[in-house]
């Protein structure tokens, strides 16, 4: 059934409205996506979506994948969807979706028989920008990590900026979530993780590194200052990319990252 939202003060139109604040997302755990694009890849994903909010033409299209999902579909108004929306963005918005966030817990990470127990993990440190955020969850998938650790420091993965970044990965890539990730990759390196840490300073290149051995937990730091030394402190082992001598100093985190796990895919691939 397509139900028409007729003004800003409908219940579903006021619900969607407040998770634009990050307080309701993080009390609600669920978030905003954009668009039929995204709508359509939430909809075939693992992560469940909670209602669809789509200009006419758009939520006629939607849905009977909608009501395949079991998901309540919403036909509003252009101009009242952006009020909800608003104007920051240059792209029109012609739908939007409630999506419940996917995460994954500590004790699941660490349980021995499972699903991470052999697996590819990317960590990031208080990383600021909610793009590079986006960025990281985006090449965490498609590298085949089992899932993404933030430290709660960080940028927020569930925010407008970052979910544009992940164009869908975050829907099928699990986040984890922590307040001391130290103590994480710490936990981790005693349940048989090898924690590589990106590091400038590091003696080892990267490709001279044993990173085809799993569970492998590939760790980069904060954008301008990399990782702190408790987090440092917790690493097996310390790895570094060849940089010119007469160019940059460093690369930025996402592209730092993807070289990290693609070289850890290739020597697991042999």
């Amino acid at each position: 059934m397509l139900r028409e939202i007729s003004g800003v003060k409908d219940e579903a139109y006021q619900y969607a409205l407040k998770l634009i604040k990050q307080g309701a997302r993080d009390a609600e755990r669920k978030y905003l996506i954009e668009n039929s694009g995204m709508i359509r890849q939430a909809l075939a994903s693992p992560s469940k979506v909670s209602m669809v909010l789509a200009v006419p033409e758009e939520a006629r299209a939607l849905k009977a994948l909608c009501e395949e999902a079991k998901t309540p579909v919403y036909s509003i108004r252009p101009g009242v969807l952006q009020k909800l929306v608003g104007t920051n963005y240059e792209t029109g918005v012609t739908s939007i979706a409630v999506v419940e966030q996917r995460t994954v817990t500590v004790a699941e990470l660490l349980k021995k028989e499972g699903d991470f127990a052999e697996s590819l993990l990317l960590s990031g440190e208080n990383i600021q920008d909610p793009r590079n955020v986006g960025v990281l969850v985006r090449t965490a998938e498609a590298a085949g990590c089992g899932a993404l650790i933030l430290s709660s420091d960080s940028a927020e993965p569930f925010s407008r900026a970052a979910v544009r970044s992940t164009t869908g990965s975050i829907l099928r890539l699990p986040i984890c979530l922590v307040p001391n990730l130290a103590e994480l990759l710490a936990q981790l390196a005693g349940a048989g993780f090898t924690v590589a840490a990106s590091s400038a300073s590091a003696t080892q290149l990267a490709y001279d590194a044993k990173l085809s051995r799993r569970p492998l937990c590939i760790a980069v730091g904060n954008e301008t200052s990399g990782m702190t030394e408790a987090a440092r402190a917790s690493a097996t082992d310390f790895v570094r990319l060849p940089m010119s001598p007469n160019g940059a100093s460093s690369l930025n985190v996402t592209v730092a990252a993807g070289v990290l796990l693609y070289e850890a895919v290739r020597q697991k691939s042999g």
